[in-house]
């Protein structure tokens, strides 16, 4: 949900001179993605504390000095002193309303995942500025409450994935980038058994199918990304006359580096890409478009390690490999990916190698082991680090960024955390555990149940994350998948969020969580078993006249087995898909 902040309305009320301007200045920005900038914030704090004490000792000392004047006897350097005093805390208040200038200053931070900026405005007095945040953290308030109060995710359909090798589980999805036939994203899913990696890929219309599913490596499966296409404004043929000069030596590692099936037409490097990462080290890249089950791959390169982590930033593909190294690769200046000539920062060590990466607010957060270590994408150096959560050898296993913060889960726990992005304090800790036994505890109907719950409550942990429409969705390895309403204010929590089960899950673990933005269509379509289901849909309930809709999306999990928890009864199927691999699908 977007609530969008119009700041013309702002600079209305932040200068005096504004109507007579010939010129202004309007922009819509996501409340969520603002906030009040917390250092700057604590600083005006102090310093109108300061001011107030301050205020107060100039009283008292002037009516100690009239009450002095009062006595009748002797009071030797009694004025003196009392003068002085006078004096100093007026020397000291003459000072400080001298800097009263930045109480009329308001710094607004806009928090995105590629960048992090500050925006600063003088208000005409410390009032209305007073007055201005404080309506402006009202409007925060009240998104957050509707956001508890918004309807539940729809449910659309449980697809079955039959298995095509014995052990087949997920690992990991993502959405294509590129559009196909019906103008809407696919979705890629990876499967692996340990031998084989397998691809499905999921098409949307005319209605949620897997399309196709193919074997294409021998090894498991460990990462995917979808990777934009090169910007045509940045490879021109006008720009190639100013690449830089290749030296012998360069050529020569050039062409020893590059496999034969690397060759390619500069149009396909004009198309979106699928970057696969195995564990035997190997990175396999498809065009979004291609057909998984006649197509190769475009062309592969050998990393040296398995690949963990693939993301994109900045217009550089960042890799992170299990001896602790992240890899680095940029484009040449026909667009190509320019493999020979990759750049590489050792973050870690073999031991502990960097397994989560993560964009956040321009910077990359490298999770090793229990440490984040935050990267400066420019100059490639660890700018910052920190222990999350402070279990010894527990490792992270899930990242997610949603506006100012990131939420973090820890291998084999049931509590999730918030840490600001710039300030890295955690803000919240959530334990999913009593959402996830109340929902369990409704299919407590036959005594055997009470041997299954009792296991799966014993060794809950958090499987998955996912950040999407103002809900955090978290999946665990009980099957049941829980929503968190995110944070609008980046203050630390009182009270813990309300947790909500969603009454569809899986029968084993949630292994991923991910989603795909929707393009409208015309026609709507029925699902089997369940209601008319149309991607267009209706008007978003919280948009707001004269901007852009909210793009509808589609939330899926993938996991082992399908379960329905309302239904507490037995029937002549339970159990018969357990070991079915499932795709669920909420439309938000």
């Amino acid at each position: 949900m977007f609530l969008f902040f119009f700041i013309n309305s702002l600079l209305l009320t932040l200068v005096n001179s504004v109507e007579s301007n010939k010129f202004k200045l309007s922009k819509f920005i996501p409340l969520d993605d603002l906030d009040i900038a917390r250092s700057r914030d604590e600083s005006m704090k102090k310093l109108a504390r300061e001011i107030e004490a301050l205020k107060e000792d100039l009283k008292t000392l002037q009516y100690i000095s009239k009450l002095s004047k009062t006595l009748r006897c002797s009071r030797g350097s009694m004025d003196e002193v009392i003068q002085d005093m006078i004096t100093q805390v007026q020397k000291q208040l003459t000072e400080r309303q001298e800097t009263d200038s930045q109480l009329m200053e308001l710094e607004l931070t806009i928090t995105t995942q590629e960048v992090m900026e500050n925006l600063t405005f003088m208000f005409s007095s410390a009032e209305k500025r007073a007055m201005w945040e404080e309506a402006f953290n009202d409007a925060k308030h009240k998104l957050a409450m509707s956001a508890d109060r918004r309807p539940p995710p729809e449910f659309v359909s449980a697809l079955p994935i039959r298995k095509t090798r014995a052990g087949l589980q997920f690992t990991c999805a993502t959405a294509t980038l590129g559009l196909n036939a019906h103008n809407l994203k696919d979705v890629w899913v990876c499967n692996s058994d340990g031998y084989v990696g397998q691809v499905c890929v999921l098409s949307l219309q005319p209605d949620p199918t897997v399309a196709c599913c193919n074997g294409v490596c021998n090894a498991r499966i460990l990462s995917i990304a979808s990777i934009p296409a090169a910007p045509q404004s940045n490879f021109s043929d006008d720009d190639e006359d100013e690449e830089m000069p290749i030296d012998d030596d360069m050529r020569k590692r050039r062409s020893e580096s590059l496999p034969p099936e690397m060759g390619c037409d500069n149009s396909e490097n004009h198309q979106p890409t699928m970057w696969l990462g195995t564990e035997d080290g190997f990175i396999h890249v498809y065009n979004c478009s291609d057909t998984i089950r006649i197509k190769k791959n475009k062309f592969k390169f050998q990393p040296g390690s398995p690949v963990h982590c693939i993301i994109h930033l900045d217009n550089r593909v960042f890799a992170s490999l299990a001896n602790g190294d992240i890899i680095i690769y940029r484009r040449d200046m026909s667009g190509e990916w320019n493999v020979a000539e990759r750049q590489v920062v050792s973050i870690s060590t073999a031991a502990s190698p960097v397994t989560k990466m993560m964009a956040v607010a321009g910077k990359l957060w490298c999770a090793t082991m229990n440490t984040i270590r935050v990267l400066n994408t420019a100059s490639l150096q660890v700018e910052h680090s920190f222990v999350v959560g402070g279990e010894n050898g527990r490792g992270v296993s899930c990242m997610v960024s949603a506006g100012h913060g990131v939420w973090i889960s820890m291998h084999n726990s049931a509590s999730v955390r918030l840490y600001h992005t710039s300030t890295y304090e955690c803000l919240c800790e959530v334990n999913v555990a009593p959402a996830v036994t109340k929902m369990l505890a409704s299919k407590l109907t036959f005594s055997f149940l009470f041997i299954l719950i009792d296991h799966k409550a014993a060794c809950l942990r958090v499987t998955s994350l996912l950040a999407c429409r103002d809900l955090l969705w978290v999946g665990t390895s009980a099957g049941v998948i829980i929503t968190v309403p995110l944070a609008h204010n980046t203050h630390r929590m009182q009270a813990p969020p309300n947790m909500v089960g969603i009454p569809y899950g899986h029968t084993g673990h949630v292994r991923f969580l991910t989603s795909v933005e929707l393009t409208p269509e015309p026609r709507p379509s029925r699902l089997k078993g369940h209601p008319r289901y149309s991607f267009k849909g209706k008007d978003h309930p919280h948009h707001q006249p004269g901007t852009a809709a909210p793009a509808k999306l589609l939330v899926i999990s993938g996991g082992d087995g399908y379960e329905d928890f309302r239904n507490s009864g037995m029937s002549e199927v339970a159990g018969r898909d357990d070991s079915t691999n499932h795709l669920l699908l909420w439309q938000v």
